[in-house]
């Protein structure tokens, strides 16, 4: 247990400095990039010493979108649009690295017992829910949220329901007292994180491309 939980700990430990990592670089680049490209196109925009320093900000805004709307609309998208992009397919790249790292090396025997545990708890607290006529939604949802409640490694948990929410369970027959729900839970669980595609950074590479394309476009004037 004790080797389980340091393998535990250096994993996520990794997965959550990946994720800082590729983050604050990642908004770093982006955040210059964007500031770099806003700038210039102002000073391309701009009328010399003699502009209305006085104009409201709004007025200017729409100024500067019927002059270069195109190159105005791309600026504002990468100032506040793409660092949320960039955080969202961050998140599940840590996540899908983490997930493949985990099978690869001891997941069922993390995840199994975490299983177990939520099982054991709705037989003793709600019987009724694995017994003939279950509601499949119902049961889902309630397994998720008892996996939430549990005060186990919370990456596990996430990387549980993460997996637990691809699972179908419309095609178990509850009425068959030989069933073994635990065993299908786990099986169809392990199958739906493995399908989990392979973890690849070249959304990152496509972003911060973008953003070069779009500063080039704003030097020379093209949008």
């Amino acid at each position: 247990m004790n080797d389980n939980l340091k393998y535990a700990t250096k994993l996520f430990g990794s997965a959550s400095f990946s994720f800082l990592k590729i983050n604050i670089i990642g908004q770093l680049l982006i955040c210059f990039l964007s500031i770099a490209t806003l700038l210039i196109f102002l000073f391309q925009s701009a009328d010399g010493p003699g502009a209305p320093g006085h104009t409201v900000a709004i007025a200017i805004i729409i100024t500067l979108f019927f002059e270069r709307p195109v190159g105005f609309t791309l600026i504002a998208l990468s100032l506040f649009v793409t660092p949320f992009i960039l955080l969202s397919f961050g998140n599940k790249y840590i996540i899908s690295k983490t997930i493949n790292k985990l099978l690869s090396d001891k997941g069922e025997t993390l995840l199994f017992p975490i299983i177990d545990k939520v099982f054991s708890k709705i037989k003793s607290n709600q019987p009724d829910l694995l017994k003939k006529g279950t509601d499949s939604t119902k049961l889902k949802l309630k397994l998720i949220q008892e996996i939430r409640d549990s005060k186990d490694n919370k990456w596990l948990k996430k990387i549980i329901i993460y997996g637990f929410k691809k699972v179908n369970l419309d095609d178990v027959d509850f009425t068959d007292e030989k069933v073994s729900f635990t065993d299908i839970i786990k099986d169809k669980t392990i199958t739906g994180l493995k399908n989990v595609s392979q973890p690849s950074r070249n959304f990152f590479w496509i972003i911060l491309g973008l953003q070069i394309i779009i500063l080039i476009l704003i030097i020379f004037q093209v949008i």
